[in-house]
């Protein structure tokens, strides 16, 4: 097993992976297409449109999923990985297996979508397949029956389609072999590195080279526009001092919400039987079934051997019937009702609802007790105390909208309403202190209202019941900075730029001389550095560098004692190296043992069908009809 976890592992595990995962991504995972529409058309497959609506509507979903799934992920990264351009190729790709499958009349009825309905868990409610339930759950995700029918056929075509191709290949054990021993093989190499932060170290940068740098370059050096700002702001800590609250007031509070507790509803802890109506059962017998059911509790048997014995719910008979902790109005009105008239360990008769027929069990009884006041007071006095300061806050905010529309400055509107007025010192838009570093900020800030017309700005809601006011009183424009504030950026620049020119001159002349014949240690020579060596280097291995292991993988395996030619790579820091692979180790390409060999072959063949139906997938782009506008995506508001 430890063998085909690290065969899973390396990289060539990590691609095949990948290549599972990625068609999903691209293909199957957004939903169904629905045509039509009078919005912007962004793309036609084989005549059905597909609308910019539509595609933002399915990003919108898809990134509402993602929220839910990680509620802590950045909004940022959020809207940059699922954009409407990436969904909308995910649709297209839908509809051209759809096509395709229709083209090869592949069919998947009315029918067989039905049975699929009835048997989703989803759609159940005691155990049986519920309409009402099915319905309510299909038009909260804004569709109808017949579209959720229609889609879920759609999606059992497409599947179909895939599953053709994807499903239906093969791995040889040679295949596995084969890669097995190309994803674990590992390389020796002697190396050279020529180190741009050396050069760079030995660098000689002279004032007079500072000053004509400078001069070339004074537009580079502007120190950005200056602005001060006036604000107000307004939050709820405004009223913390306004805002007091009395041991009557808590006392009162907790009486309400101990009253409010006590009014409320009812735990029960519940078990049931239910006899299903069906094909082979009118709801006469279900009730004759039912009562015959009880007529057992009455002779000895414990509910949990008739639930049993006789419920047709199958996921709760296995325990004794236990539905569990259920408050009044879970259940349908019946059974409610049915369970009003209860005692403690009483059985009802048998109760007719839309799923069967049922005997109910109350098993236990109980409301939520309420804490101590003494447990609870801090809670109570803070929320109170914020409860008086929204309202203060609810009934200034309108004033204060009302002010700094009305007047032109923010020094009435603070002294009406007793706010402090602040102004910045010089800052840029780009660094404004804590309470104005906001995107609303400085979005009001570069309005011609603002800017241009001097004007206060909006109030600005920024999260937390915080809300701001902003006004321009004075502005700087950018100017050059003096060479005394930019010295030490343009010696570093400047050093940097003689260390890359030098290490460009001593790659130049290390390549010639390979190509002269030279070998390694005369490379080191001539780049004033140290031949190392790496042993064991494995596929994307971060030491010495990635790039540089991704390059030994791609030189030609040398013969058995002996080296490969000189290779030459360029890093992203700017360091060159010179290497040559020394030995080459194959991985292992023994069997594994039986299980581990299945699966690795399964996994294989899987990667082999993903990979077909890629290729399937770009030739159906090629032959059918396909036209994109993708521009259009941005011509209409994306999803938030």
């Amino acid at each position: 097993m430890q063998e085909f976890r690290r065969f899973v592992r390396g990289p060539v595990g990590k691609v095949l992976l990948a290549a599972i995962i990625l068609p999903f991504v691209i293909s199957g995972f957004y939903g169904y297409f629905t045509g039509g529409g009078s919005d912007t058309t962004v793309a036609e497959v084989e005549g059905n449109k597909i609308t910019r609506a539509y595609v933002n509507s399915r990003t919108q979903q898809l990134r509402q999923m993602l929220r839910q799934q990680s509620p802590d992920i950045n909004e940022s990264v959020l809207d940059s990985f699922i954009r409407p351009q990436m969904v909308l190729e995910g649709i297209v790709n839908e509809q051209l297996m759809i096509a395709a499958a229709r083209n090869a009349n592949m069919a998947f009825s009315d029918t067989q979508a039905a049975r699929m309905i009835r048997s989703n868990p989803a759609f159940t409610d005691q155990g049986a397949f519920s309409e009402s339930r099915f319905e309510q759950m299909v038009r909260a995700q804004g569709m109808t029956p017949q579209g959720y029918l229609d889609g879920l056929r759609q999606e059992s075509i497409s599947q179909q389609y895939r599953d053709a191709f994807a499903s239906t290949d093969f791995a040889l054990p040679g295949e596995l072999a084969e890669q097995r021993r190309l994803g674990e093989q590992s390389r020796d190499i002697r190396y050279v590195r020529l180190d741009l932060n050396r050069l760079r170290g030995q660098a000689q940068v002279s004032d007079e080279e500072i000053q004509s740098y400078y001069d070339q370059n004074r537009d580079s050096f502007m120190r950005p526009e200056q602005m001060k700002v006036q604000y107000l702001v307004l939050s709820p800590e405004h009223y913390r001092d306004q805002v007091d609250v009395s041991e009557d007031q808590i006392k009162a509070e907790y009486e309400a919400r101990r009253q409010m507790q006590q009014d409320g509803d009812t735990r029960r802890q519940v078990a049931h039987v239910l006899i299903a109506v069906n094909d082979d059962r009118d709801q006469d017998q279900a009730v004759a079934r039912a009562r015959e059911a009880r007529q057992a509790l009455e002779q000895g048997k414990s509910f949990a051997e008739v639930a049993r014995e006789y419920s047709d719910d199958l996921a709760t008979a296995r325990s004794g019937g236990e539905l569990g902790v259920v408050e009044p109005g879970t259940l349908p009105d019946e059974l409610d009702d049915a369970l009003n008239g209860l005692q403690v360990g009483q059985v009802s008769e048998p109760v007719v609802s839309d799923s069967g027929v049922h005997l109910l069990k109350l098993e236990s009884e109980s409301k939520p007790e309420m804490a101590p006041l003494s447990s609870m007071r801090d809670g109570i006095a803070a929320d109170l105390r914020r409860s008086q300061s929204q309202a203060l806050l609810s009934e200034d905010l309108v004033k204060l909208e009302e002010l700094i529309y009305e007047h032109p400055n923010l020094d009435v509107p603070a002294e009406q309403l007793n706010l402090p007025l602040e102004t910045t010192d010089w800052v840029s838009l780009q660094d404004l202190p804590a309470p104005l570093n906001n995107d609303r900020v400085r979005q009001a800030l570069n309005s011609t209202a603002v800017r241009e017309q001097e004007h206060n700005s909006d109030l600005l809601e920024l999260g937390g019941d915080r809300y701001v006011a902003v006004r321009l009183k004075e502005i700087e424009k950018p100017e050059p900075l003096p060479l005394a504030d930019v010295r030490d950026d343009i010696r570093a620049q400047l050093r940097l730029n003689k260390a890359r020119d030098q290490a460009e001159s001593l790659a130049s002349e290390a390549r010639t001389a390979v190509d002269d014949g030279a070998d390694l240690d005369r490379v080191a020579e001539l780049l004033g550095a140290q031949v190392d060596e790496e042993q064991g280097i494995q596929r994307g291995a971060a030491e010495p560098d990635m790039a540089v292991s991704d390059a030994a993988f791609a030189t030609p395996r040398p013969a058995d004692g002996e080296s490969s030619d000189i290779r030459f790579v360029n890093l992203r820091n700017g360091d060159l190296v010179a290497f040559q692979v020394t030995a080459v180790a194959d991985g292992n390409a023994d069997p594994l043992p039986d299980g581990q060999q299945q699966q690795a072959l399964q996994e294989l063949a899987r990667v082999e069908g993903e990979r077909t139906f890629r290729q399937v997938m770009t030739f159906l782009r090629d032959s059918l009809d396909v036209d994109l506008h993708p521009q259009r995506l941005a011509d209409g508001d994306a999803p938030q």
